[in-house]
């Protein structure tokens, strides 16, 4: 049979004062014995008054020693289960934005070409305002691919039409639609037609 004999936890008394300078007489005095702690704050007007202060703290401490609080068990928290955000599938290739009138859509770079005409950056961000036209008038869903002959050209017929017009039209009044190198091998199929 072993004996543990329990040595019992000692009080700590920790003052604080003000410095000597402070015209300020008060000061706290925090009395601890292992889990349990109390602050005492204070005032007083000659260091004799600091005795009858710790005896009152004492006193007070004791009180609580007798009463514990009851602080309730904190566990942990439990991690919520995270809501697993379908993460979209990385593209093949890169996408451009088109800006629309609400909000914006994402276009594969292939599905949108300038196949005459000026081919500079300004030309191509007209290209993209107009995929933007053509998407906002239900012409174009931006998952097929289209060519445009002239940007400029088309921006300057497609000016004027509201999204109501444009319903009177059809997307290849516009656009040529289909990948480009079918049209390509169609038309090189001709040519060489033409040459035997």
């Amino acid at each position: 049979m072993s004996s543990k004999s329990s040595t019992p936890k000692p009080t700590v008394l920790t003052l604080t004062l003000p410095e000597a300078d402070s015209e300020s007489k008060s000061g706290t005095l925090l009395v601890q014995r292992g889990d349990l702690a109390r602050v005492h704050q204070f005032t007083y007007e000659v260091i004799a008054d600091l005795t009858e202060v710790i005896a009152d703290a004492l006193i007070a401490f004791a009180a609580v020693e007798a009463d514990p609080p009851i602080i309730p068990d904190l566990s942990p928290p439990k991690p919520q289960p995270r809501k697993q955000v379908e993460q979209p599938a990385p593209l093949s290739e890169p996408t451009v934005d088109i800006p629309l009138k609400k909000g914006k859509k994402a276009v594969k770079i292939s599905h949108l070409k300038i196949t005459g005409g000026e081919t500079d950056a300004a030309a191509y961000r007209q290209a993209v305002l107009i995929a933007g036209k053509l998407i906002d008038g239900k012409l174009w869903d931006g998952d097929s691919p289209i060519r445009i002959d002239d940007v400029y050209a088309l921006a300057k017929k497609m000016k004027h039409l509201t999204e109501r017009d444009l319903s009177l039209f059809a997307l290849m009044d516009f656009v040529q639609v289909g990948d480009a190198s079918a049209s390509d091998a169609e038309t090189l199929s001709d040519v060489m037609e033409v040459l035997d």
